[in-house]
């Protein structure tokens, strides 16, 4: 018996089409956290120098740091904005609306993968199985946060990343603001206005972060 049949015997019971759904949704995942050769390269030859501070300005302004395999395409760009602006070729207003563009953009990438009007059903049985564990805790975090108890299309990608944390048992999450608060409620604010408005509208919304600053 190889090892195909045996997580299938062993892990999934027997189930041969479960075993495959929950197969091709990992290598899925693992495609989208893979980083690009090219990306690892321009990050280790442009301006590496600034690389620390390229990455406290996206998470300051994001309120969090996106995966390396959403933010190294864009590191470069970000780090040369920095270089201008060091060496006086950039004023202050320019630097700061042009790091912004570039800040949305991995923002918008980043929320690709929580963008689907309409989450899988997978996802929704997970989030149901899920709720009577982790639901309360999470929702009230959430509305606190954001003032507002959020409707479920909304909120039901972030609050299924949050409950994924907390069965990991890797997070402990303080009263105030952490970074993983900021992307849960990046998600939902981003899935409020791509419903209500569409992606264009989505992807020039509002960062939830600090205003940059060099």
């Amino acid at each position: 018996m190889d090892w195909r049949q045996q997580t299938i015997q062993n892990v999934f019971g027997g189930n041969e089409q479960r075993f495959e759904k929950a197969y091709q949704e990992a290598v899925t995942e693992a495609i989208s956290e893979a980083v690009s050769w090219k990306d690892l390269a321009l990050s280790a030859t442009v301006l590496p120098n600034l690389e620390g501070q390229t990455k406290d300005l996206i998470e300051r302004r994001l309120g969090y740091l996106p995966h390396p395999a959403v933010t190294l395409h864009y590191e470069p760009y970000l780090r040369a904005l920095l270089q201008s602006y060091h060496q006086g070729t950039l004023s202050s207003d320019a630097f700061t609306e042009q790091a912004e563009e570039h800040l949305k953009l991995i923002r918008n990438a980043d929320m690709l993968h929580y963008s689907s009007p309409e989450p899988a059903p997978h996802f929704v049985q997970s989030y149901q199985k899920m709720f009577g564990i982790y639901g309360g805790k999470v929702k009230e975090r959430l509305t606190r946060f954001l003032g507002y108890e959020p409707r479920l299309e909304h909120s039901l990608m972030a609050e299924l990343w949050l409950f994924d944390l907390m069965a990991r048992d890797t997070v402990r999450l303080p009263e105030g603001l952490t970074a993983v608060d900021f992307k849960a409620l990046t998600i939902i604010r981003y899935r409020e206005i791509l419903l209500s408005q569409g992606k264009a509208a989505a992807d020039v919304s509002a960062l939830l972060g600090a205003l940059p600053t060099a």
